[in-house]
């Protein structure tokens, strides 16, 4: 990644900058989100190199991959204590499973 651009702008000179970068009310941060920032009008912008990359990270890290286990005559998936937590799921609450296609259920909360 470069450390200076052309800002897209004004055409001055944009320097690459880092900072946190805070999701859904603070609840998701992704550390050293990488930006520009013009030097001379004072214009911040992400590349698309830098959006697909951030956009990639969030993909990466918030996918979880559960196995289907047995629950007496029927198949089950648990849920990571992270997504009961952040959801606020309790024991008994009712979730709708929508089929999007062959490979792929949408999950609702009631």
């Amino acid at each position: 990644m470069e450390k200076e651009i052309k800002c897209h702008l004004c055409e001055g000179k944009a320097v690459l900058k880092y900072e946190e970068l805070k999701l859904d009310k603070g609840r998701i941060i992704i550390k050293n989100s990488p930006y520009y920032k013009c030097v001379e009008c004072k214009e911040e912008f992400a590349t698309s190199e830098q959006m697909h990359e951030l956009s990639n990270k969030i993909n990466t890290k918030f996918v979880f991959q559960r196995p289907i286990i047995n629950a007496g005559r029927s198949l089950a998936v648990t849920l990571p204590a992270d997504i009961v937590q952040y959801y606020k799921l309790k024991k008994g609450e009712k979730i709708k499973l929508i089929p999007e296609s062959r490979k792929e259920i949408r999950i609702s909360l009631s």
